[in-house]
């Protein structure tokens, strides 16, 4: 018999000074041990979780006159042996490892935001944020054109990038190739942006009769020193609200205090497609598709 649950670990991952790359990736793989310890059968970071190698920078002061040299000349230089690394971690503990997102240059010559996601038998699959903020968008970084779909056991899985969870209009997309199961780095360094990455989450799961899984970076690097960023978040499971699932406002499990975790849940499958056959509210089988078809085109969409 098939197995119709998957047991998701979601990191609250702590923003620190990471003096080396050796450094930054056994933080990582400490995590990623307990989580696979505990039976989890793959691990979200959130996202640009290796923005504390800032402090392996040794030839000059990190301050906000240097920032932006700094995600674009010395961050990327970091990320292909992180992904080394993470399908390492992936490969010795048997766990599929979604390792946050981190600054590429792309082939293109552009700034990337890039998640990627390593599975036990060595193979990497990557998402680029497609929605990208003011400040990446002042760093001259480029959003993605593109959308991963993937398997993860049971599941159907897309990853969005913290403001992509913002847009229903990529989720519903994910939702049309048939994921039941998002995935969502994030990052937010202000209490705005963390009820919109939350709402988002538990919106995009109420519409879409689907679990998303959200990963935060929270604390900070003292960096830059003159104005410090300072990440805050803490992790989310969330899933449909009405009577099959039974969480009354789709909560499946979040954490509590301001420190490092790792948050586990089982997420059960059969309950979720349960759900979407018999919604309590309109729900996915009952949306009026004629209806949006027309009002897209009057929209020139």
């Amino acid at each position: 018999m098939t197995k119709a649950s998957l047991k998701v670990a979601t990191i609250q991952f702590e923003l620190r000074q990471e003096k080396s790359l050796h450094e930054y990736l056994e933080h990582m793989e400490t995590l990623v041990k307990h989580a696979a310890e505990q039976g989890a059968e793959v691990v979200l970071f959130p996202e640009l979780a290796s923005t504390g190698l800032l402090a392996a920078i040794d030839d000059h002061a990190v301050t906000t006159a240097s920032i932006a040299s700094d995600y674009w000349k010395v961050l990327p230089l970091f990320t292909e042996d992180i992904v080394a690394g993470v399908v390492r971690m992936a490969r010795e503990n048997n766990i599929v490892v979604a390792g946050g997102s981190h600054n590429r240059v792309a082939d293109d010559g552009s700034l990337r935001n890039t998640a990627f996601i390593a599975h036990p038998d060595g193979r990497v699959e990557s998402q680029d944020k497609i929605h990208l903020t003011p400040q990446e968008h002042s760093l001259g970084a480029r959003g993605g054109d593109e959308l991963l779909v993937t398997k993860i056991g049971p599941f159907t899985v897309g990853l969005l990038i913290c403001a992509d969870i913002q847009f229903p209009e990529l989720t519903r997309y994910l939702v049309h190739k048939g994921v039941d199961l998002i995935l969502c780095p994030s990052l937010t360094w202000n209490r705005r942006g963390v009820h919109r990455v939350r709402t988002g989450c538990q919106a995009r799961a109420i519409e879409n009769q689907l679990y998303v899984v959200m990963s935060p970076l929270f604390g900070t690097s003292g960096l830059p020193t003159d104005s410090p960023m300072y990440a805050v978040g803490k992790a989310l499971v969330s899933g449909p609200v009405d009577r099959t699932v039974g969480i009354n406002d789709g909560i499946l499990a979040t954490t509590e205090s301001a420190e490092e975790q790792v948050l586990i849940v089982d997420l059960d499958h059969d309950l979720l497609l349960a759900s979407r056959a018999n919604p309590e509210a309109p729900g996915l089988a009952l949306r009026r598709l004629d209806l949006y078809a027309k009002l897209q085109a009057e929209m020139g969409a």
